[in-house]
């Protein structure tokens, strides 16, 4: 089973959930991205995660203008998700608070509807 990675950028933090099946690996609250000193630092965690992990990692990116995320290499300039021999990001849009969506909180990280496979080609 390959690895998935969330990732919710917000104007406060950034939080990161890094699972494999049902098993979480890695559950983080990092500062916001604009508070980034440096542009490739988001690029370079994924790349990091990526060869700990050996294997190319699949990112569901929940932002709420992704077309902001081109700044730090998470998508390109229209919002479309970044693709690298490391990863391949898929945007999702903004997450909708817990409790206030219709149906239900919505699915659980390891059964995101992504477009990109896990581990797959460019």
């Amino acid at each position: 089973m390959e690895a998935l990675m969330t990732l919710v950028p917000s104007a406060t933090r950034t939080r990161v959930l890094l699972t494999r099946g049902k098993d979480t690996l890695l559950k983080a609250h990092l500062p916001p991205l604009s508070s980034l000193r440096h542009r490739e630092a988001a690029k370079r965690l994924l790349e990091a995660l990526s060869l700990w992990m050996g294997e190319r990692l699949c990112v569901a990116l929940y932002a709420a203008k992704p077309e902001n995320c081109f700044e730090y290499d998470l998508t390109d300039e229209l919002g479309v998700g970044a693709r690298s021999l490391y990863y391949a990001v898929e945007v999702l849009g903004p997450r909708r608070p817990r409790g206030r969506r219709r149906g239900g909180d919505g699915p659980p990280a390891d059964q995101l509807p992504l477009v990109a496979k896990p581990g797959g080609a460019l």
